[in-house]
């Protein structure tokens, strides 16, 4: 059995390149600026930590720009990306007694983001914090403590970040929970008390 082609029928291949197919990807987002420097700050500690000795021999220097870069992240996340792409928000108060107390704020119900931001602010939050434990890890098996030093600063700003974030979530499921629950409380108490108005 043949089959025959003409001329012409061959199946079409994506030519448009990496823009192309990257354009296609921030189609579907609601917000892709904010997700843009959701990633970009990441991305590029990560590359200085990687190949920042391809520009720089003095760890100082290397050192400061990913911190810098670390820090526009946790703002960047905290103060931007959360709020728009989950709609999500956290912050800590101090009081005049000198204790901390955190504050957690949802606006999901209005929330005009697709899942498709939702999945890059998650994973965008959770990867490069993994990615920084792994460098953790070889960092101490090689016996590099100095930049162990750099590594935590990530990960503690990142931890940061996704603690905040998942108590705002915990918070707001408590909050749907505990409303739908007065909901049904107050229904079964007005059915009951027409009942009783009835007899």
């Amino acid at each position: 059995m043949s089959t025959t082609m003409q001329f012409g029928d061959e199946e079409q291949t994506d030519t448009r390149g990496l823009l192309g197919r990257a354009s296609d990807i921030a189609a579907g987002l609601k917000h892709p600026v904010p997700a843009f420097f959701h990633l970009l700050f990441k991305v590029l500690a990560i590359m200085t930590y990687m190949f920042g000795t391809w520009v720089s021999s003095s760890f100082v220097n290397i050192f400061v720009v990913c911190v810098l870069l670390l820090a526009f992240d946790f703002w960047t996340v905290k103060n931007v990306t959360g709020r728009l792409m989950v709609g999500l928000r956290w912050w800590s108060e101090v009081r005049d007694d000198g204790s901390t107390e955190w504050k957690f704020e949802a606006h999901e119900d209005g929330l005009q983001s697709t899942t498709l931001d939702v999945g890059v602010f998650w994973l965008g939050l959770i990867l490069p914090a993994l990615v920084w434990f792994l460098f953790g890890l070889g960092s101490l098996f090689r016996l590099s403590f100095d930049w162990l030093l750099l590594i935590a600063t990530a990960l503690a700003l990142s931890f940061a970040n996704i603690i905040g974030y998942v108590r705002c979530k915990k918070d707001a499921k408590n909050k749907i929970n505990s409303s739908l629950a007065n909901m049904v409380t107050r229904a079964g108490m007005n059915n009951a008390m027409g009942r009783v108005r009835l007899t």
